[in-house]
């Protein structure tokens, strides 16, 4: 006996609904403009427009915004647009970006960076921060409780060398954790995040090496649970200057 034509059709729809939900959701974007060729002017890489983009996120005054600037320049064999962040001993400045939405699953985060100079008085700076804003104070990522990633830079004891580090739940600045070591000083560095809220880890690795898992920053035991924004900074105690180039950021 023959099936009818409907009764077909209703299992052609079952099969390929069957397929589709076994397909993985495709990746979403989390970053606009990673390549900063979008930013006219280093005024408006600062400013906090409609819509999502990078953005002075801490606004310490006019001096601490100002220090945060799009380089058209060559700099180091990257002739393209890139942001940069000078360091200073009295101004902090931090260059972010928020989330499409808030951030609660597995996701990733890639980008270049290149540090010129760690200023030696606290020898510490481009910081990459990943977390959230929830004290209504000073802009994202800006205190502990709100940092998720914390990762930083220090000079060596050879000079024209620096290390990446990581700041793990309850940990000091003595009891940081070495990420890469004896990296080159002006030199651009690939830096590749898998963040999993959910785990309080993440894992970072540099120019495509083994991946070093990390505990989140929690320094009073509490890790945030939906992140939303990507930091970069320089502060009055972790002064240094540093560019940032080609951020990509997608749900997994």
């Amino acid at each position: 006996m023959p099936i009818p034509r409907f009764i077909e059709r209703i299992a052609t729809f079952t099969a390929l609904l069957s397929i589709v939900a076994c397909q993985p959701a495709a990746a979403v974007d989390l970053v606009s403009d990673g390549s900063f060729d979008l930013s006219k002017s280093s005024g408006q890489l600062r400013k906090d427009e409609k819509g999502q983009d990078w953005y002075e996120s801490r606004k310490d005054g006019k001096e601490g915004r100002a220090l945060l600037l799009l380089s058209k320049k060559p700099v180091a064999g990257n002739a393209t647009q890139k942001a940069m962040v000078k360091g200073d001993l009295k101004f902090n400045t931090y260059l972010s970006q928020r989330f499409p939405a808030d951030q609660t699953g597995d996701f990733t985060v890639e980008f270049d960076i290149l540090v010129k100079e760690i200023l030696p008085k606290d020898n510490r700076s481009a910081f990459i921060l990943v977390g959230t804003s929830t004290d209504g104070k000073n802009g994202p990522n800006s205190t502990g409780a709100e940092r998720f990633v914390f990762l930083a830079f220090e000079n060596t004891a050879v000079k024209g060398k620096i290390n990446l580090f990581a700041r793990e739940r309850g940990k000091d600045w003595t009891q940081k954790t070495l990420v890469a070591s004896n990296l080159d000083l002006g030199v651009w560095h690939h830096i590749a995040l898998t963040v999993q809220p959910k785990k309080e880890h993440y894992q970072v690795s540099v120019k495509g090496g083994v991946p070093k898992d990390l505990e989140a920053f929690a320094p009073k035991g509490k890790t945030p649970q939906k992140l939303t924004h990507l930091s970069f900074a320089s502060w009055n105690d972790g002064a240094g200057t540093f560019y940032v180039d080609n951020v990509v950021a997608r749900t997994k």
